[in-house]
């Protein structure tokens, strides 16, 4: 059973601050795309990698990763969830039934390899897996406070799941015209209410959104 990395990096980063995509940004003399490409493909447990790129960086991408001959570039679509299926379409020819996808936010470029390692071992004891974090907060307009709520957490990227599973989800959702999915969880629960399987992920494994976060991360983990 083999199993495929789909990194997702067709965002157009406009709320990064910055000229160049955030993904293009150099962070200890590298980019910071770079950081989960090379994870995925030093990783034992990935045999493919796929990265979705937005038409417009395409090229880009294919000069800054002509050194990792082993990853494929395809073009994404104008939504996370329209380049999830586009990926799984490009996969469709290879990709058995059972085979692990693994898809993940290029913009979370500090994920470790072991966090990846767990995440599969964990999709193939109980069928999926995703990384979460038990800290979200949101604001209590009644009490004006913010406050915790332990029911809530904050789910990561790598999400793991069978490719049949998640071909026939993006194929309903498309046929049925659902979107605005925010992400692989919540497209296989809109679904046929699919309850991921969840283990701890990781403080480093920030979604990279504005520069602060950045900032963040480097200040607390590089």
């Amino acid at each position: 059973m083999k199993t495929y990395g789909v990194i997702l990096a067709a965002g157009d980063s406009t709320r990064f601050g910055e000229e160049v995509n955030k993904l293009f940004y150099r962070v200890n003399g590298k980019e910071l795309v770079l950081y989960p490409v090379e994870t995925f493909l030093e990783n034992n447990e990935i045999d493919d990698v796929l990265l979705v790129s937005s038409e417009s960086n395409k090229s880009v991408f294919e000069k800054l990763l002509s050194g990792h001959q082993s990853i494929s570039i395809i073009h994404g679509g104008d939504s996370r969830q329209e380049s999830e299926h586009f990926a799984l379409q490009h996969l469709q020819n290879k990709a058995t039934d059972n085979c692990l996808i693994v898809i993940h936010d290029a913009a979370r470029s500090f994920m470790s390899s072991e966090l990846l390692t767990n995440l599969i071992n964990a999709a193939k004891e109980h069928g999926s897996a995703a990384p979460y974090l038990d800290n979200s907060y949101f604001y209590d307009t009644e009490n004006n406070e913010i406050v915790k709520n332990r029911r809530i957490v904050d789910i990561q990227t790598p999400q793991v799941y069978k490719f049949k599973e998640l071909f026939d989800c993006y194929s309903f959702l498309s046929k049925n015209n659902f979107t605005g999915m925010v992400d692989t969880t919540e497209s296989m629960f809109k679904f046929n209410k699919f309850e991921t399987h969840v283990i701890r992920g990781e403080e480093s494994n920030l979604k990279i959104t504005y520069k602060s976060d950045l900032e963040i991360i480097e200040k607390a983990f590089i």
